[in-house]
């Protein structure tokens, strides 16, 4: 892969060329698009603090196998930048680790600092690793495995079911490694870290409970519950794919009430279904179509394609607005994705244009899709692309905002505040947008 690094522009050019986004926006796509590297004096730095859990995907550039320093085991979870030369607002981003990037992390004069070429441009700060997470079960697994704490303890993430049964290349998405980062870090980490598809439930909801009861600093809190897992398209347990999430629905709220949001992750349900997520407790539904574009959907989502089709995806996301409410039914898309060659579109202009097609007819329906930065995995079928240019991420966050601000909608739920210096989700720029 040839790198195109030394081709590109400074962030700082970016900032005046766009102007009416804030450079917190456009720093941070910079990082989640090209990832990070960490010098031996952070990682060191990292050591009590929160470590990155792979609690989904992979999201990283590099393979286990590629980290020198060990860095999948060594690196935090995720960073929060801020002041520096930009005086830039306190921004979450998750942890990407790459070999071919500009930024690093560092200590200089004993403080944390992101570099860009080498250059600081601002302070950094690790998330705390509080005390519950640390606490062990009786074999050992720590709470933290369980059900992980992202973007600065903001997010409680479960992962009910670690693998997915779309299998092989004719079914699993293009862009996603759930399967084999299972399988990585099994060897990495060894069975305690993985120590079996899917999670008891009421083991679940001790884990969550602790969470919620345990006092914290209020920038760093529990705010909301997201479970997802791989897809089942059979059964798991003797349990239905409906049935096994409603399970940790059901135990979860009846530990702690119903304060927090609980967002669940699933594939499009019929509205039968979608019902009795709802009445389980869960608040926010995401049925993640990941690509707008039809062809590509076939394309880079050919299981989800086989098992319900796209046309019938939309169908059954917009009639879950019925049961959720607006702004309570977010699906994922890929941002990005659709430019993943050879199929992908050629340009920004056409890729942003298909994407906003998509915003402005979900939203049109109440539905507020959210976006995930494309990470271009290893061990992804889509493994080795370039990454694309920092202008999609930019005018893709941009149109996202825009459309939102057109139809009037509320936020999509369940994913923290929004605005830049107030967001907390991590995987995306357009949380961060706002009043600059």
């Amino acid at each position: 892969m040839t790198s195109t690094l030394g081709q590109e522009l400074r962030i700082e050019d970016y900032f005046e060329r766009y102007r009416d986004v804030s450079g917190e926006v456009i720093l941070k796509e910079d990082i989640l698009r090209l990832g990070l590297k960490f010098t031996e004096a952070a990682l060191t730095r990292a050591k009590d603090h929160r470590i990155k859990s792979y609690y989904l995907f992979s999201f990283d550039r590099i393979s286990h196998d590629e980290m020198q320093k060990r860095e999948s085991a060594r690196v935090p979870e995720d960073i929060r930048f801020s002041k520096g030369q930009y005086g830039l607002r306190p921004t979450i981003v998750r942890v990407i680790n790459s070999a071919e990037t500009k930024y690093s992390i560092d200590v200089i004069d004993d403080q944390l600092m992101l570099l860009e070429h080498g250059v600081p441009i601002a302070n950094v700060e690790y998330p705390p690793n509080l005390r519950s997470c640390q606490t062990t079960f009786e074999d050992g697994v720590t709470y933290n495995q369980v059900v992980a704490r992202l973007f600065f303890n903001s997010i409680a993430f479960l992962t009910n079911y670690r693998i997915c049964q779309y299998w092989g290349p004719k079914e699993e998405c293009k862009f996603c490694d759930i399967n084999n980062n299972v399988r990585a870090l099994r060897k990495v980490r060894g069975p305690l870290e993985v120590p079996k598809a899917f999670k008891d439930a009421q083991q679940v909801a001790t884990v969550i409970e602790a969470y919620y009861r345990e006092e914290t600093d209020p920038g760093s809190r529990m705010l909301t519950i997201i479970m997802t897992g791989g897809t089942i398209t059979s059964k798991v347990n003797g349990r239905n794919y409906v049935d096994f999430n409603v399970e940790y629905v059901t135990a979860v709220r009846e530990r702690i009430g119903s304060r927090l949001p609980f967002v669940v992750i699933m594939e499009a349900q019929k509205k039968d279904d979608v019902k009795r997520l709802w009445e389980a407790g869960a608040s926010t539904y995401n049925p993640n179509i990941e690509v707008w574009d039809k062809r590509l959907f076939q394309q880079l989502c050919p299981g989800k394609d086989k098992l319900i089709g796209r046309d019938e995806w939309i169908r059954r996301t917009i009639d879950a607005v019925e049961v959720f409410g607006e702004g309570n039914v977010s699906p994922n898309m890929v941002a990005g994705v659709e430019m993943a060659q050879p199929h992908g579109f050629k340009t920004v202009r056409e890729a942003v244009e298909s994407t906003t097609e998509g915003f402005d007819y979900l939203m049109a329906h109440g539905v507020v899709p959210h976006l995930d930065s494309w990470c271009i995995e290893p061990g992804s079928a889509l493994a080795g692309r370039e990454p694309l240019p920092l202008e999609y991420f930019v005018e893709i966050d941009r149109a996202w905002y825009e459309t939102w601000t057109k139809h009037k909608l509320p936020l999509n739920s369940g994913w923290g505040p929004m605005g830049p210096g107030h967001a907390t989700y991590g995987n995306s720029g357009y949380i961060d947008m706002g009043n600059r």
